[in-house]
């Protein structure tokens, strides 16, 4: 993994920008169990939300550590700013046990094998829904500072 001198490109940008895209729309859907589960009901499709929570939450993480991350490092420019990528960075250590706990959780509930109580599971699904949405605000500010640092990268095609 290069960490200095690297750049990230137009595509990476794009890919980046996809994979935020599609934890935010996992959000949604989470969203609308929540309100099932608040309803005393279980949704359908419970099952293949608890499978695709992980594997979004690491194709995301992956691709911010190995490629992301190191521009933000090389253009931090303050300690402020490097301080605030090891908390971004600290965050996905915890988002990966939410995601594993949830999508555990959430598994056990379509099989009806959930100790916890519908209520209590509606809270952990929107406490996660919304911990991701604050982590993808965050990176997407993120994101608009690197890319106004980098005069090259202002020219992106939308």
């Amino acid at each position: 993994m290069e960490t200095t001198g690297s750049s990230l490109t137009a595509a990476e940008v794009r890919a980046l920008e996809d994979k935020h895209r599609d934890l935010l729309i996992l959000c949604l859907r989470l969203e609308e169990l929540a309100m099932d589960f608040d309803a005393g009901e279980i949704p359908r499709g419970i099952q293949k939300v608890a499978k695709h929570i992980e594997p979004l939450v690491a194709a995301a993480h992956t691709l911010e550590e190995q490629r992301f991350y190191p521009d933000l490092e090389l253009h931090a420019g303050s300690c402020f700013g490097s301080l605030l990528l090891d908390q971004v960075k600290s965050e996905h250590r915890v988002d990966r046990r939410a995601a594993r706990e949830l999508s555990l959780t959430l598994a056990a509930v379509a099989r009806k094998r959930c100790r916890l109580s519908l209520e209590t599971v509606a809270h952990m699904v929107r406490g996660f829904q919304e911990a991701v949405r604050r982590h993808i605000t965050v990176e997407q500010i993120l994101l608009q500072q690197l890319l106004s640092v980098d005069p090259e990268m202002q020219t992106l095609p939308s």
